[in-house]
Order: structure tokens, then sequence, then C-alpha cells
């Protein structure tokens, strides 16, 4: 039987239904699963006899019925808020992994990149799920092989080259299963949203890497002192550079001058000129913070 036609005919017969993505959580509509998509239908247009049809329809597969984001437990958890009873909920502290894939071949499904991703750890994921055809979920139990952010960066580089995909990753912090994980989850999204908006070249990130530069453009960029400091700061020249390179070595002169392929000396020249030239010691771990705050401008 011929999937489009029958589909066609329904919407014909109920010219209100909508194929989208994602069922409609309303109880107000009836959300039938058509291949990887959704026909949501509202339930005041619908007899009873007409619900037990369409229903019977999906039971008896004459519409072929695929596994879709909102038939995860964990998807329903994070992304429309359902609880889970202390009986189901497990001792144990998780971490939700989101991924952001763009394929580059269409002739191959985004999700065999998630597929070949879930094999490549040791202890196997409690979930994995596609939200939408270039994001994805992972939920990773705390095990005893703890993968940072250089194995993520390294599989994700193989499995892009592999499946023909540019993938970023934001990897979650280890939080209590509990009920209290989807406002968690939430402040983690926004981070990476707001990381997927910068533009950047950057692969992955995480709470360490993205929670300074979320709330310094949200809630600081635009003070006076901000911006005034900016413009007198940033005269000099390779003065972001050496400000971000300094601190992202911990404020070690000796291991910043090496990767600026600088003299140790010259770098000290320079850390000198720029504290009598705006008052900032860089050798200060408070002056240092400040003022990489601002090359976030």
């Amino acid at each position: 039987m011929n999937l489009t036609v029958e589909l066609k005919d329904i919407i014909s017969i109920f010219p209100d239904a909508q194929l989208q993505p994602t069922p409609n959580p309303d109880a107000a509509y009836l959300s039938l699963p058509v291949a990887a998509q959704w026909l949501n239908i509202p339930r005041t247009n619908l007899t009873s006899r007409e619900i037990t049809l369409l229903q019977l329809m999906i039971d008896k597969a004459a519409i072929p019925r695929t596994k879709t984001a909102n038939d995860h437990t964990w998807f329903r958890r994070l992304f429309l808020g359902e609880k889970v009873s202390q009986q189901q909920l497990k001792s144990q502290r998780v971490r939700v992994i989101q991924i952001n894939l763009v394929s580059h071949d269409n002739s191959i499904p985004v999700n065999n990149w998630l597929d070949a991703f879930k094999t490549m750890f040791k202890q196997p994921f409690l979930d994995t799920f596609l939200i939408n055809n270039h994001e994805a979920i992972a939920i990773e139990p705390l095990g005893s092989k703890i993968y940072d952010n250089d194995n993520f960066l390294g599989i994700s580089q193989a499995l892009d080259s592999d499946f023909y995909c540019s993938s970023k990753i934001y990897v979650g912090q280890y939080w209590q299963n509990d009920n209290t994980i989807e406002q968690l989850f939430t402040n983690e999204r926004n981070l990476f949203k707001f990381q997927l908006q910068q533009n950047t070249s950057d692969r992955l990130f995480s709470i360490s890497n993205s929670i300074l530069k979320y709330y310094f453009k949200t809630q600081l960029s635009q003070n006076p002192l901000i911006l005034k400091s900016d413009s007198e700061l940033f005269n000099m020249p390779e003065a972001k550079k050496t400000i971000t390179t300094l601190y992202q070595n911990g404020g070690n002169v000796s291991n910043t001058a090496k990767k600026m392929f600088l003299h140790r000396n010259t770098l000290q020249y320079r850390i000198k000129k720029f504290q009598e030239t705006t008052g900032f010691n860089l050798k200060n771990m408070d002056d240092l913070l400040f003022c990489y705050l601002l090359t976030f401008q």
C-alpha cells in the first residue's frame, strides 16, 4: 500500500490535520506517527469511531511506525517536563551530552553517526536519540571510565571524517538523576545554543568554557565601566592574544611565551608595558580574569 497516497487521503478527509516533526503534547490533539513525522489532528473534529479507526491503522501497521524522540523517556523528561517516580529513579549520577550535526552528504543518515558514537564508549549510554535531523542527545551514566574533552574531540573528529559530518558537542556536568535534572539541562542547553550562535571554530563546549562568556555577553557587556575599559585596553597591539593565551596557561609566563613563540623577556616587557598603560597587572589573577572577560566583547 502506498504511504504517500494514504497520507494524502487522510489529510483530504481531515483538512485540519498537520504533519509535524514532533507530537502535539496537548491532550486535545490525536498524534499519529507517520514514518519519521507525526500527524496531529484536533480531537474536536473527530468522532470516537474515527479515532478508533485511525489508531487501528497504526496498530495494524497500515502506516509503518518509526520510533521518534517522544518515545524516549529521557526526551519526555528533558523537553516535556515529565516526572519520574522515586521508585523508577536510580541512585546514580548522569550527564547529558548534546550534539549538533551538520551532514555534508544527504545520502548518509545522521543517525549513522549517532549509532557509531554509541559504540565508542566502554559503558553503555542510558539512552540516545535524535531530536531532529541535526540535533541529538546522549545520556551517559557516571562509570569507572570518565571521558574528558580530549576524548570527545578525538571521537567526534573520527566520526565526522567517516560520515561526512561536522559536529559540535556540549559535554554536560554529572548531575544526580532526579526530577531536578530537567531544570539543569535547560540551563546547559541555553549555554550550548549561545555557543553555537557565536560561530566559532571551537567544536567542544562545557560549563567551564561557556558560562563566563555567556553571562558576560548577556549581563555585563553593556555596562559603562566595561565599555570604557574595553575601548582603552585593546588599543595596544597583540593585547587580546596575550591576555587570552596567558589566561589559558594559568598565568604562567614561561608556558605562555612558548605558546606565542616569544622570548620570555619579550613577554615580560609586554606585560610591564600593559600595566604602565592600563593599570592592570596581568600577573595578578584578578586583573588577568577581568581583562580576559573583556576579550569576549
